[in-house]
């Protein structure tokens, strides 16, 4: 009996050992504690543009677009055109890390741009930031073209500003005048009559490459470029007097403008390309007429019994310049007025032939040839017609400046 309970209480012990100690190896592991699913990441916000602000004018073709960080944005994406709905954007820009881009030769000069931006994540792209507008200015060459006799017959010169670097661009035994300027500075179409009459040639600034665009028994002279390069307006008499003309750059779509039985001349482009400003004598002396670009609505913006012509528009649209004289020739002056005729302002107001004005490319100094001093040479002047100063001086003429 003793032994029978004692063995029965050991059993009871070893149990109540034993059992805790299966207890504990048996007791489940916890479970270890689930890794977080991320929440899928959200699109950045969308940019903010800083600079340039918008409407603004840049100062040259380098231009350092900058926008505003972007809350989470790993990258950012860029977009620059013409037009405000970027149908053909010139700068489709991807992948930039940093809030900046600088523009250094995808744009050109004297125009709109638009520009946005937008910004990108592992989550996303954002919208587009609204757009905004910058404007680039002239083309700043600071150049003058002008035809010189100092070799003994007329060719064509190019120098700067300042009447420094005088360099020889033709060099023939015909006459070569007339030259103007294309508004990107890289051409120079002119008058020559290398060929027997005068015809109109092109050529590099830098004389190379010289190009007939006309070729007709009669004279076609006194070209102008288009503001944006692609046509050239002119003079010709092929139809018995001579009228106004337009071509194409490279002398192709000769077209007439112009038809009347006396004569028309000296052709100039507004700026906007919309409008071209010229001289007619069809009232019996010349006066100065504005019309559209395709030869509509021909008008006349000065009339007196003086002889207006030579016209020139200013870069900012809003002025033209013009030669004003008698009937003989003897004595003529640089005027100013407003693109409809009115506040007509004498501007040199020399007993001399100050004639054929040209603007600076920024409208704040004009150009133009006088012999004031017994033979005709370059001066410049402000706007308003003070400092006027001499940048030629050779004993044989220089004439007929064009500046860019």
């Amino acid at each position: 009996m003793f032994i029978s309970r004692f063995l029965l209480t050991l059993a009871i012990v070893l149990g109540l050992i034993i059992i805790p100690s299966f207890g504990c190896a048996s007791k489940p592991t916890q479970a270890p504690t689930p890794t977080p699913i991320p929440t899928p990441a959200s699109a950045p916000e969308i940019p903010k543009l800083s600079s340039p602000t918008n409407e603004s004018t840049v100062s040259d073709l380098t231009v350092k677009l900058e926008w505003h960080p972007s809350a989470d944005s790993t990258s950012y994406s860029l977009q620059v055109a013409t037009d405000s709905a970027f149908t053909k954007p010139v700068i489709d820009k991807a992948e930039i890390a940093s809030t900046s881009y600088e523009v250094t030769s995808e744009i050109n000069w004297k125009t709109a741009y638009y520009w946005r931006v937008n910004a990108s994540n592992a989550g996303g792209t954002s919208q587009w930031s609204g757009s905004w507008k910058f404007n680039t200015p002239v083309l700043q060459l600071n150049k003058i073209a002008f035809t010189s006799l100092r070799n003994g017959n007329p060719e064509i010169y190019v120098m700067n500003a300042d009447g420094g670097n005088q360099i020889r661009l033709t060099n023939n035994p015909a006459n070569d005048s007339w030259p103007s300027l294309s508004a990107d500075g890289t051409k120079i179409v002119f008058n020559s009559d290398r060929d027997g009459n005068n015809e109109i040639y092109v050529m590099n600034t830098d004389g190379n490459n010289q190009t007939r665009l006309t070729n007709n028994p009669t004279n076609d002279g006194w070209p102008s470029w288009s503001p944006d390069g692609t046509k050239v307006v002119f003079v010709s008499d092929r139809d018995g007097s001579a009228e106004i003309y337009v071509m194409n750059a490279d002398g192709s779509n000769q077209t007439r403008l112009t038809n009347n039985t006396q004569s028309d001349s000296s052709p100039a482009w507004s700026p906007d390309g919309t409008k071209i400003v010229f001289g007619s004598k069809r009232t019996g002396n010349w006066e100065i007429y504005v019309m559209n670009a395709d030869g509509s609505n021909q008008t006349r913006i000065t009339n007196d019994n003086k002889w207006d012509w030579i016209p020139a528009w200013s870069p900012d649209g809003t002025k033209i310049s013009y030669t004003q004289g008698n009937a003989s020739g003897s004595y003529c002056d640089v005027y100013i007025m407003n693109v409809d005729g009115t506040n007509q302002t004498n501007l040199t107001n020399n007993n001399a032939e100050d004639a054929f004005s040209t603007w600076s490319p920024d409208g704040t100094k004009i150009a133009f040839h006088t012999n004031r001093d017994g033979n005709f040479e370059i001066y410049i002047m402000n706007a308003d017609g003070s400092n006027q100063t001499r940048l030629t001086n050779n004993p044989a003429e220089d004439s007929q400046p064009s500046w860019r």
